[in-house]
């Protein structure tokens, strides 16, 4: 405690102390200075003083220049300096029109070709009608050509008969009724196959006597 004490009364003291030595220095900081003091502060340079009429600040006439020392400085007048030029400037604007779009085209439809209804066909003509033949002589003729009018001919060409059948078309059209070849038949047998095979195909069967002999 006591050693404490020592220390606040030393550091009461050195401030009172310095309060003491500030104080004449903070008195001297707000006293007014004299203008001779301020003059003999300034540095001694060469000063001009211009002087104008009255007025002069209003109505902008040439100032009157008095030198203040041997170094003067003369006072242009502003409206004797020339005005800087004003450049126009002129902007030129183009319209650049915006094309229309093109439409696109539609498709043109086709032509719808309406076809009249055909015209019917003419019935075909009928077939002219073949000659009459006299079929009980036409057999005797036929039979005359192919077998020379024997209807019991049998040559061992594989034909019988007066008409010349086969085996297999005597057979086929029903001659196995009266006997196995044509040959073994009589003539009326013979021609009744033949009727049934002339019904059916025609004279075809004995091209070569029905060319001769001018058959359908």
């Amino acid at each position: 405690m006591p050693e404490l004490l020592r220390r606040v009364a030393a550091l009461t003291i050195l401030s009172a102390i310095g309060i003491a030595l500030l104080a004449p220095m903070a008195a001297r900081s707000v006293a007014p200075v004299p203008a001779d003091n301020i003059e003999a502060l300034l540095p001694a340079a060469p000063l001009s003083v211009s002087q104008f009429a009255r007025g002069s600040l209003s109505d902008r006439q040439q100032p009157a220049t008095r030198p203040a020392s041997s170094g003067t400085e003369t006072v242009i007048d502003e409206s004797a300096l020339p005005t800087p030029g004003t450049a126009l400037m002129e902007a030129t604007l183009y319209i650049i029109p915006t094309p229309k779009p093109t439409p696109t085209p539609k498709p043109t439809p086709a032509p719808v070709v309406v076809r009249a209804p055909a015209a019917p066909a003419a019935p075909a003509a009928p077939a002219a009608p073949a000659a009459p033949v006299d079929m009980g002589n036409v057999w005797d003729r036929l039979a005359q050509c192919e077998s020379g009018g024997n209807w019991a001919i049998n040559t061992g060409n594989g034909y019988y008969g007066g008409l010349q059948f086969n085996e297999g078309t005597w057979l086929s059209y029903g001659g196995g009724e009266y006997a196995p070849y044509a040959n073994q038949a009589s003539r009326e047998q013979q021609i009744d196959i033949a009727q049934r095979l002339h019904a059916d195909r025609g004279f075809q069967p004995w091209p070569a006597c029905r060319a001769k002999l001018g058959l359908p």
